[in-house]
């Protein structure tokens, strides 16, 4: 078998789950794009719009059901698709035929459909189905060391809806900065940000594109920026780290952090998540090396307990804070389920990125004690500018070379291997890549843009397929195909 793009028919990213192809070639010069369901309309509107102005249609109209006419048409209408809101299925002939769950799974149709006008002019006679592995496919942004502006996250917003990210997590604060605008506290707030009308802006857009904008707000650990204006606020001396950190056993520094929380919830009026953080706070390995933190924690919960403990409870007062406003909490796993008096919220998820330490608990307590789980493989899916930290920048020739999936997550110490198999538990909620800025200036806003895109691209696939039945040829092949077809249409 020859590899490359001559093996693919259907030149799209990510791939159906299923496909049947048959003879014939859909590229009308006219059409209409007919909504059945008067809450597809956007999205009709949105196809016919992208078809005029790719140049693929000298004329598309869209329109509701009402409407008929002798062109060729593109129908949108709800039904049964598959098993998840983004399930879609499609005829296409003459005319084409979209049945969606939802909104967001007709767009997910559309999106096929431009690829291969991209990539080849033409979109082939099929019948395609196609439900996604995962639910929650994910990128995570540090754009709190590096200053991304606004109109760049919102380009971002659209390169990742079109190859099916639909989370975009938006870290904000960073122990370098500060980077959106605050009402309650305008002193932390650095000389370079978001302010909050383009904040409002970006999380419009990223409704519009369905994807679920998560505010990361890390807390209590990450906040020298922030602590340098609150000093009164900071952790007492005792350990590495202890400058970054909030005092967690002073009541009137956990209702600071709690203001800064209330201050950005209006920016983000769309999303139901959010990422309180918790990872790093102090050092874990030597947690008792601070000894505000050992004796608060004995004092309230015994002779055994220690800092763990204290952070747990912190975690879960948060968290409850998060959850009266109508956000689901979520908090990274290094330094979770590791207390001895103190058990973390059974609601919150964990956004599995690492076990490099031993004392890490591993990803089987997690999944045995029911916690929802995002795979944020940090071997694989860590974009760290600058390869900081012994990372090195991730590949889609990598990804392929570990067979990665959504549920293949970071190894155990020594290599052990920590995986869910497909079909995954509903606990599996998703994956997610990540851009960290550690050290800023290693690449401009729009090098990071370019760079990350194979590495993104093979991401989606696999999370939406669970693997791919792609070779990493094929995959490549497709990708750099659509990448020339955005670069030629920009260059216009």
């Amino acid at each position: 078998m020859s590899t490359g793009l001559a093996d693919v028919s259907w030149i799209a990213l990510p791939q159906p789950t299923e496909l049947a192809l048959r003879e014939g070639r859909w590229r009308p010069s006219r059409l209409l794009v007919v909504a059945a369901d008067a809450a597809l309309l956007p999205e009709a509107r949105r196809f016919a719009r992208e078809l005029t102005e790719g140049g693929w249609v000298t004329d598309a109209e869209a329109a509701d059901a009402a409407v008929c006419g002798a062109d060729p048409v593109v129908r949108l209408h709800f039904g049964p698709a598959g098993p998840t809101a983004e399930s879609f299925a499609m005829t296409v002939g003459d005319d084409v035929d979209i049945t969606a769950e939802t909104a967001a799974g007709a767009f997910r149709a559309t999106r096929q459909l431009l690829h291969n006008l991209r990539a080849q002019n033409f979109v082939p006679h099929a019948v395609v189905r196609s439900s996604p592995a995962v639910g929650e496919r994910g990128l995570h942004l540090d754009a709190a060391r590096k200053h991304f502006s606004a109109e760049w996250i919102m380009r971002l917003l659209h390169d990742i809806a079109d190859i099916g990210i639909n989370v975009l997590q938006w870290h904000v604060s960073e122990n370098e900065g500060f980077r959106i605008g605050s009402s309650a506290h305008p002193e932390i707030v650095s000389d370079e940000h978001v302010t909050r009308e383009q904040a409002l802006a970006v999380a419009d857009l990223a409704q519009s594109l369905h994807i679920d904008l998560i505010p990361s707000l890390d807390l209590p650990g990450h906040l020298e920026h922030v602590l340098a204006k609150h000093p009164e606020y900071r952790m007492p001396h005792g350990g590495p780290l202890s400058e970054r950190a909030l005092d967690i056993t002073d009541p009137r520094a956990v209702d600071f952090a709690l203001t800064l929380i209330d201050d950005l919830i209006p920016l983000f009026p769309h999303s139901t998540r959010w990422h309180l953080g918790g990872d790093e706070f102090v050092d874990f390995a030597d947690i008792d090396a601070y000894p505000s933190l050992r004796e608060a924690a004995r004092e309230r919960f015994g002779a055994a307990a220690s800092g763990f403990d204290l952070l747990t409870e912190f975690v879960n007062r948060v968290a409850a804070h998060l959850r009266a406003r109508g956000f689901a909490p979520r908090v990274w796993n290094d330094g979770m389920l590791r207390g001895s008096a103190i058990t973390l919220g059974s609601d919150i998820a964990l956004t599995w990125w690492t076990n490099w330490h031993a004392a890490m608990r591993p990803l089987a307590e997690a999944v045995d004690a029911g916690y929802d789980l995002v795979n944020f493989n940090d071997n694989l899916l860590y974009y760290v500018l600058g390869e900081q930290a012994g990372y090195i920048y991730p590949t889609s020739e990598r990804i392929w070379a570990a067979d990665w999936h959504p549920g293949l997550f970071p190894a155990l110490p020594g290599g052990t291997r920590q995986e869910l198999a497909a079909p995954y538990p509903p606990q599996l909620r998703g994956t997610s890549f990540s851009i960290w800025s550690d050290q800023p200036d290693a690449q401009s806003a729009d090098e990071v843009r370019t760079s990350i895109r194979r590495p993104l691209c093979a991401m989606a696939e696999r999370s939406w397929n669970g693997g791919s039945a792609l070779t990493h040829e094929q995959f490549a092949a497709i990708d750099e195909h659509l990448t020339a077809s955005l670069d030629l249409a920009a260059a216009r």
